[in-house]
């Protein structure tokens, strides 16, 4: 079990938001209890340490990154070449956050837990 998180799932799994839909809360729970990997980009942790400094929503920011460091089950990746050349790849997604996002998924072979209707229809990944 392995997964990259986008930005408003890890915010909303985190702030236990009734948002997050119940199948993808329960991915995530699943993955976690079953010592899976649930991948964050530093480009989501960077948009929701916007999300979080703006107010957009109460979030407490430097204890989600404390768990997400300190839990085995989150994997933060980082935004190197081999993602950037996979980004360069993507016609489908136009905003280069979510292009970054979805390059992440595509280089680790693996889906995406997201609400993001660009993203889910782009055809890109495989999505969850």
């Amino acid at each position: 079990m392995l997964y990259v998180l986008d930005t408003h799932v890890l915010i909303w799994y985190f702030i236990g938001s009734k948002r997050l839909r119940k199948e993808i809360r329960e991915k995530i729970d699943s993955t976690r209890n079953q010592s899976g990997r649930l991948l964050v980009p530093t480009i989501v942790l960077a948009e929701a340490l916007d999300i979080a400094e703006k107010g957009r929503v109460e979030l407490d920011f430097s204890e989600m990154y404390r768990l997400i460091q300190e839990e085995p089950e989150f994997k933060i990746v980082g935004f190197g070449l081999e993602i950037f050349d996979e980004t360069i790849q993507i016609k489908e997604v136009e905003e280069i956050h979510d292009r970054i996002i979805v390059a992440t998924a595509r280089f680790y072979h693996v889906s995406i837990l997201t609400k993001d209707r660009i993203i889910s229809e782009s055809g890109e990944v495989e999505i969850l």
